[in-house]
């Protein structure tokens, strides 16, 4: 799909397509003649001109407020009124026997030899007519562009739907466990309660303001997942062990918001195990652009509605990535009765 900017191209593009193609098979380019000699060019240009006219009327007008809104008999009506505009009004401003008559008097002996070209049945026109398939061609090309444009739209929206539903899901049960986690930090009075605020007030800050944007600085998001399990640990005992990785080089890169958290969180939602030793590894590798993640966690969750749970976050993430980097990831799970391993690339040129 087209970006907006794209979109805009593509029509400004198409209408110089428009107006200009006609003119590649004039048979005055082809015999070196001059186009300003000839009436014939000046109605090319007329007939160019209504199209162009029409295709932009089609694009920014008929198809949003009649064709999308299924306003079809409204839409079919205006369409044939300026079919019949655009093959009819040239027609009528430079007619046949205008350039019949500009013809003779340019070269008589060779125009006398020539009968005067017929006229075609009215219904025939928008048959066989040149200015008649290129109003086709413009209906086509202004319901499909801008039906691209509609979906591009539904899609942002879905996007910013899809983010609002990961900061509700991601809010109350971290909110909650940190807040339990601070409050016994201040009952024995630790030294790292004041820091533990402020990583909670800086994941709340992000989550809040900067996550609605459509791209964060790839540093901004590391840091939010930094602190993120830097929270995390403190309802850790002793019996989870985090191997927590950074890698690469961060410059000025920029990604998508949020899109690692629901497989980090998952992590700690169902790789906890209270009595047992086990590891959480989360590694995150930056190689210029391309941004991989790798998480590896026992299945100490045996409850079916939480590994659903972990399934559904999981195919979110994946519906967010075929709409931002179609094409441009790779997203691999392993999934045994024991382990669960997930390793994500992105390319985010």
């Amino acid at each position: 799909m087209f970006k907006k900017h794209q979109q805009t191209v593509i029509v400004i593009v198409v209408s110089i397509l428009f107006f200009v193609i006609p003119f590649i098979n004039a048979p005055e380019l082809q015999n070196n003649e001059s186009f300003f000699n000839s009436l014939i060019f000046y109605k090319r240009c007329l007939e160019n001109l209504v199209i162009v006219l029409y295709f932009y009327l089609n694009y920014f007008l008929f198809v949003p407020y009649f064709y999308r809104k299924k306003s079809y008999f409204i839409f079919i009506v205006i369409s044939v009124i300026f079919l019949v505009f655009v093959v009819k009004v040239p027609d009528l401003i430079i007619t046949k026997n205008d350039i019949y008559n500009a013809l003779l008097a340019e070269n008589p002996g060779k125009m006398r030899r020539r009968m005067m070209p017929p006229h075609s049945p009215f219904l025939m026109e928008f048959l066989i007519d040149r200015n008649a398939y290129q109003f086709y061609l413009a209906l086509s090309i202004g319901i499909l562009l801008k039906n691209n444009q509609y979906i591009n739209t539904m899609k942002q929206d879905m996007l910013k739907s899809e983010v609002s539903y990961l900061k509700a899901q991601i809010n109350p049960h971290f909110l909650f466990n940190t807040l339990n986690s601070l409050y016994a930090l201040a009952l024995v009075k630790s030294n790292d309660t004041p820091n533990a605020i402020l990583k909670l007030s800086s994941i709340m800050r992000y989550v809040v303001t900067e996550s609605s944007q459509e791209k964060v600085a790839l540093k901004s998001e590391l840091d939010y997942i930094t602190d993120y399990i830097d929270l995390q640990k403190l309802r850790l005992t002793k019996h989870t062990h985090i191997d927590y990785k950074i890698n690469g080089s961060i410059n000025q890169q920029k990604i998508a918001p949020l899109l690692f958290i629901p497989i980090i969180e998952n992590c700690f939602k169902y790789g906890i195990h209270q009595t047992e030793n086990v590891i959480i590894k989360i590694h995150i590798t930056v190689l210029g652009n391309e941004i991989i993640l790798e998480t590896y966690n026992k299945k100490s969750a045996k409850n079916i509605t939480e590994l659903e749970k972990t399934e559904t976050g999981i195919i979110n993430t994946q519906k967010r990535l075929d709409i931002l980097y179609l094409n441009n990831y790779n997203l691999q799970i392993t999934d045994t009765i024991d382990d669960y391993k997930v390793q994500l690339k992105i390319n985010i040129k």
